[in-house]
C-alpha cells in the first residue's frame, strides 16, 4: 500500500513539473501576442543589461500578451521567458513618460528577480489541485519583498526615475495577488507599510551607491569603496562587484610609478594630464609585463576576485571583462587576458577599444623567438584609420613605435595626440554652477551655509568608523541640487533638471577634448573637475568635484 501511495506522489509531482502553464507556448496560444508594446520591450532590454542572470537563461525573452478573461500583470516562466499582459501596461500608463517607464521597469525587474532565483511560485496559483493557503506564508512574503527590492534596484541601476513610483501604484501592485483568508499573509494595508519601509531602505542604500560611482569616476576609490559596500550588503549585484573590482584596479594604478601606470592608455582612463606626462617619461621597459609592482599587486589580485565574480554572474557582461583584461595585463598575464579578449570580440565585434586591447595583448604575449610587435603595430595602424577611432589607439601606437624604436614615427603620433587632446583653448565658464561654492573651507565655519543646507530638510547621514569617514548628503527640495559633505567639507555637487545644456554643447565648457565612456544609463562626459551624464542627447546630471 505504501509503495502505491509513493508511486502516486511521484506521478503527481511529475505532472506538476510538466504543466503546460510553465511554458510560453500555452500563453501565446491562449492569449495571443500583443505587438504594440514597443515601450515595454525597450525597458526590458535596458533592464537585462543590469539584472543578475540565471545561468540557465543568460538571454531571457519578453512576450507581451493580449488581455483575455482573468489577466495577471506579469510572470516568470520555467523556460526563461517573462510574460507581461496588456493589463499591466494599461495599469502602469501615465501621462508622464518617466513615470510610465519607471512603473514598467519595476514590474519587469521584479520578474527578472524571480527568474534569476528559479522562483516560479506564481505558476502554482493556477493549479486547482494545489492548496493555495500553503503558498501564502511569511517565508513567501519575504521572497516577494526580495523580488520587489530587485525590481526597484534594477530599475534604478538602469537609469529609470524610481522616485516617481507612488503609493497608489504599489497598492495596485499588491492587490494583484489575493491570499486566502486563512493564510499567514497580513492585510494589504500592512503589506503596503512593510513594502514602503523596505523600499525606503533600498532607496537610502542606492543613493550611497550612486555617490560611490561618482567618487570612483574622479579616482577617489579610497572613499568610494565604503559607499559600494553599503549597497552590497543588501544587494550584491554584478554592478556593485564590477565597481569594487574597478576601484581596486584604480587603487593599484595609484600605487604604481607613473611610467608603469600609464605605459598604455587603457579604456576608462580619463586622467589626460598624467597620460601627457608619461609621453616624455617612457622609461626603459619594453613590455608592461616587465614591471614588478609589489605595492600594487595585492590590489590587482583583489580586483581579480571581484571582477571574476561580476563576469561569472553574466556571460554577456562586457564592463567586468574589459576590466579583467586590463588587470591581467598589469599582472603580467597576457595569455589569460587574451582568453577574455576572445569572449569580448564575440560579444562586441565592432568595439574599437576592445580591438585595441587585442593588439596590446598580442604584443605582450611576445617571447624569445616569437616577437609579435609588427602584428600589433599593423593592427593599431588599421584601427587608427577608422572613423571615431578613440585616442587610446593613437597613444598606444605611439608607445609601441617608441619601444622599437621608431622615433620619427612615434613623434608624429605623439604630436597628433597632443593636437587632439591637450591643446588649451579659451572656453566658456560653466553656466550651470550652483550658488554654493566649492572650496576648502569647513562647512561648520560657514553659518549661513549651514542654515541654508538644513533648511532643505533632513540630510542623509553616514558614519563608517572603521574608515574614519562620515558625512551627509543634502538634497534641495526641488531635487535640482545635491551636496555631498565628507568630514565637514563639501566634496561634490550634483546638479539635475531641465536647465542643463545639451550634450553637443558640452565641449564649449572644457579646455581639453572631452573624454567619454558608455554606461548602462547613458554616456558620461568628463573634463577635469566636472562630468556630465547624458542620455539620448540630453544631460541628466552634472557632477562637480572639489579639487
Amino acid at each position: 500500500m505504501s509503495k502505491y501511495i509513493i508511486s502516486l506522489l511521484l506521478i503527481n509531482t511529475t505532472c506538476f513539473a510538466a504543466s503546460p502553464r510553465d511554458y510560453i507556448d500555452y500563453y501565446v496560444n491562449w492569449y495571443g501576442i500583443d505587438y504594440k508594446a514597443a515601450t515595454a520591450h525597450k525597458v526590458f532590454q535596458r533592464l537585462k543589461q543590469v539584472a543578475n542572470k540565471n545561468h540557465k537563461f543568460l538571454n531571457p525573452k519578453l512576450r507581451v500578451l493580449n488581455n483575455r478573461g482573468r489577466n495577471p500583470w506579469a510572470r516568470a516562466l520555467r523556460d526563461g521567458n517573462i510574460v507581461l499582459w496588456r493589463s499591466a501596461i494599461d495599469a502602469s500608463y501615465s501621462s508622464s513618460k518617466d513615470e510610465f517607464e519607471a512603473r514598467l521597469a519595476f514590474i519587469l525587474g521584479h520578474e527578472l528577480g524571480h527568474l534569476a532565483n528559479d522562483d516560479y511560485w506564481h505558476l502554482k496559483l493556477d493549479y486547482k489541485f494545489f492548496r493555495r493557503n500553503r503558498l501564502f506564508t511569511q517565508a513567501r512574503m519575504k521572497k516577494e519583498l526580495a523580488a520587489d527590492a530587485e525590481g526597484y534596484a534594477y530599475a534604478a541601476l538602469a537609469g529609470y526615475k524610481v522616485h516617481l513610483l507612488k503609493k497608489s501604484f504599489f497598492t495596485n501592485w499588491l492587490q494583484k495577488v489575493k491570499p486566502p483568508k486563512n493564510s499567514a499573509y497580513p492585510s494589504i494595508k500592512k503589506r503596503l507599510a512593510i513594502l514602503e519601509t523596505y523600499l525606503d531602505k533600498i532607496k537610502h542604500k542606492y543613493r550611497l551607491f550612486e555617490y560611490g560611482v561618482r567618487l570612483s569616476h574622479f579616482e577617489r576609490c579610497d572613499d568610494a569603496e565604503y559607499f559600494f559596500r553599503e549597497f552590497q550588503r543588501i544587494f550584491p549585484a554584478r554592478e556593485v562587484l564590477n565597481n569594487l573590482g574597478f576601484c581596486y584596479l584604480q587603487q593599484a594604478r595609484q600605487k604604481m610609478k607613473r611610467e608603469h601606470a600609464y605605459f598604455y592608455w587603457m579604456p576608462a582612463m580619463l586622467d589626460i594630464q598624467s597620460l601627457a606626462t608619461s609621453i616624455v617619461r617612457a622609461g626603459s621597459k619594453r613590455y608592461l609585463k616587465d614591471y614588478v609592482g609589489k605595492r600594487s599587486k595585492p590590489y590587482l589580485e583583489e580586483a581579480i576576485i571581484y571582477l571574476k565574480k561580476a563576469a561569472a554572474s553574466d556571460k554577456n557582461y562586457i564592463p567586468a571583462r574589459i576590466n579583467l583584461v586590463i588587470t591581467y595585463l598589469y599582472l603580467g598575464k597576457p595569455y589569460k587576458a587574451r582568453g577574455i579578449i576572445e569572449e569580448l570580440r564575440r560579444l562586441a565585434p565592432n568595439n574599437l577599444e576592445i580591438q585595441g586591447l587585442l593588439a596590446l595583448t598580442m604584443y605582450e604575449q611576445s617571447e624569445i623567438g616569437m616577437n609579435l610587435w609588427s602584428l600589433a603595430v599593423s593592427k593599431l595602424e588599421r584601427l587608427i584609420t577608422k572613423p571615431n577611432a578613440p585616442a587610446m589607439i593613437t597613444y598606444n601606437l605611439a608607445r609601441l613605435l617608441q619601444i622599437r624604436p621608431r622615433p620619427a614615427q612615434a613623434e608624429y603620433y605623439w604630436n597628433h595626440l597632443i593636437d587632439m587632446q591637450l591643446k588649451t583653448k579659451t572656453k566658456q565658464s560653466l553656466k550651470w554652477q550652483s550658488s554654493i561654492a566649492l572650496n576648502w573651507q569647513r562647512i561648520s565655519q560657514q553659518r549661513k551655509l549651514v542654515k541654508k543646507l538644513y533648511s532643505w530638510g533632513r540630510p542623509t547621514y553616514f558614519n563608517w568608523q572603521k574608515a574614519k569617514l562620515k558625512g551627509k548628503i543634502y538634497k534641495r527640495p526641488d531635487g535640482k541640487l545635491e551636496i555631498l559633505e565628507l568630514d565637514d567639507f563639501i566634496q561634490m555637487q550634483v546638479l539635475k533638471g531641465k536647465n542643463l545644456p545639451k550634450s553637443h554643447k558640452l565641449p564649449r565648457y572644457c579646455k581639453q577634448t572631452l573624454q567619454h565612456r558608455r554606461l548602462i544609463n547613458g554616456i558620461l562626459w568628463s573634463c577635469n573637475d566636472w562630468a556630465a551624464l547624458s542620455f539620448d542627447g540630453k544631460v541628466q546630471e552634472v557632477w562637480r568635484v572639489l579639487k
